[in-house]
């Protein structure tokens, strides 16, 4: 699958994703050049209808229709390391809202599936996506309880939300080696959470907190 052509090569949303990039310490070069380049080529503006162009170049969460909002892009840049993004993946993100960490995986070169359970803002989010030319990208409505089960297995599923246990994220529908990160509500605190698939196992990882709506 070839990568996604970047939507636009902003200057100024470059060296806001090469900070964030730098600031994330990712071990592994390929990941980080993969990571870096990604979010580098789809910058925010255009993912959130009215937004003032500034307000997309920082990293904070964006409001969307519904209550919904677009996450901060250094813990969209977080999870990204923390599957290990690359060419090839199969990943299903779970409640892909604007549409935008899809757009972001699609131009590493990923084959992309999104579940989203609001009906309005799946059809927002498709439109979106094919107005950029993003037709590879595969959504649907659907509950990210139950996952995509037709088309797993998964190399990676995010989810774009907080869960408060595991048995809320579909967990069977990970390949062998594959791995799933979530924001998992510990102790009174949000933090970023990795399972991942050995053998018959799956294991988890806690890591650091996070402010995650």
């Amino acid at each position: 699958m070839q990568a996604a052509r970047p939507i636009t090569e902003d200057p100024r949303w470059v060296r806001r994703v090469q900070r964030l990039v730098d600031e994330a310490a990712i071990l592994n070069e390929d990941i980080e050049r993969t990571v870096y380049q990604a979010f580098a080529s789809i910058p925010r503006t255009g993912f959130v209808e009215g937004c003032p162009e500034q307000h997309a170049l920082d990293d904070k969460d964006l409001p969307l229709p519904h209550g919904e909002f677009l996450t901060r892009p250094s813990i969209q840049v977080r999870m990204m390391a923390l599957i290990g993004l690359r060419r090839r993946m199969r990943v299903l993100e779970l409640g892909f809202g604007s549409g935008y960490l899809c757009a972001v995986m699609a131009a590493a070169g990923a084959q992309v599936f999104g579940l989203e359970q609001n009906t309005s803002v799946a059809q927002a989010s498709r439109k979106q996506l094919d107005t950029l030319g993003l037709h590879g990208i595969v959504v649907r409505r659907g509950d990210g309880r139950k996952g995509w089960e037709d088309v797993g297995p998964f190399d990676a599923i995010v989810a774009s939300y907080p869960v408060a246990n595991e048995s809320e994220l579909p967990l069977k529908q990970l390949a062998p080696g594959g791995s799933l990160v979530a924001p998992l509500l510990w102790d009174g605190q949000v933090r970023l959470a990795v399972w991942s698939c050995v053998g018959e196992e799956t294991k988890r990882v806690l890591f650091e907190k996070v402010d995650f709506r």
